[in-house]
């Protein structure tokens, strides 16, 4: 018995480490397709595909749908616009690598969020991380003798805000909804606003090119990043704690680096690498909780 636990645990860590990836990867891929297609005219594609495929899924589901998880699923979806958007349009003015770091402060502003407005208390170790990572966001953001947070920097951190909101916000709806249902409404309510801005905000007519680069793009960010791994998410997360995930989703940030420069040859000077080595050691001071367990 024991064992059989053990060994879906290692499962579930594998499968967690692989998503991490694989998020991790959206980052450049993503940065050089909107290159020649708009930014949310990009996530539009992307979360149309991702809407076909989990309405064809949910259609062979029992159905959990009132009034209460539209109106949840409809709030998450008004967030997840707000932090795909801002993710997608600050790419076009800074790396990947950097978007992956800047990105995962949301680990630092989920628990300030709750102080502000779930009144929770917040200990030393979260001060300590919290200043550790905005001083590595200070040394992301320096180059040469100036600080060169600009636009794209502000649109990133903007981001990492939603997400920390989007994680609050789910912690509380899924306590009452069902997760697939919930999930699966946030993500239609999310392309539903990406189509209507990139029709009305964005020059989109001839800029949708089904090449085999923008092909591969579409495949790996609407089927890979948003349906498979939400899938796989549900399933890992049955058999491994909330903390442990939310350590190895840490590897994101790390893998957007990897293949930032395997596929777009960025490479961050060495403060900036400092910078998000203080960022990561910030998220792993946050999620990992030093206490000894009763009878051990």
């Amino acid at each position: 018995m024991y064992k059989g636990v053990k060994g879906s645990s290692l499962k579930a860590d594998i499968l967690l480490v692989f998503i991490s990836l694989i998020w991790g990867s959206t980052f450049i891929v993503t940065k050089k397709t909107i290159e020649t297609i708009p930014p949310i005219t990009f996530n539009s594609v992307r979360f149309i595909i991702a809407s076909i495929l989990l309405l064809v899924i949910f259609l062979y589901r029992p159905k959990k749908i009132n009034r209460v998880v539209v109106l949840d699923g409809f709030v998450l979806g008004v967030v997840l616009f707000l932090t795909f958007t801002f993710q997608t349009m600050g790419l076009k003015f800074v790396t990947a690598s950097e978007t992956g770091f800047i990105t995962g402060l949301y680990l630092i502003f989920v628990p300030i969020i709750s102080v502000v407005f779930l009144k929770k208390s917040m200990d030393i170790k979260t001060v300590i991380a919290v200043f550790m990572a905005f001083t590595g966001l200070f040394l992301i953001s320096f180059h040469g003798n100036k600080i060169g947070f600009g636009m794209g920097e502000f649109l990133v951190l903007l981001n990492a805000l939603f997400v920390a909101f989007h994680i609050v916000l789910i912690d509380y709806y899924c306590k009452r909804d069902d997760v697939f249902a919930l999930t699966s409404i946030q993500i239609f309510v999310l392309t539903i606003l990406s189509v209507c801005y990139a029709l009305l905000f964005e020059d989109w007519k001839g800029k949708i090119v089904f090449s085999g680069a923008n092909v591969f793009a579409f495949f790996l960010t609407g089927v890979m990043a948003t349906v498979v791994a939400f899938l796989i998410q549900t399933y890992a997360q049955k058999f491994t704690t909330p903390t442990k995930a939310a350590v190895i989703f840490t590897l994101e940030p790390l893998s957007a680096a990897f293949f930032g420069f395997l596929i777009g040859g960025e490479i961050l000077t060495r403060d900036q690498y400092v910078g998000a080595f203080l960022i990561f050691l910030s998220m792993l001071i946050i999620e990992i909780k030093f206490k000894r367990s009763k009878g051990d």
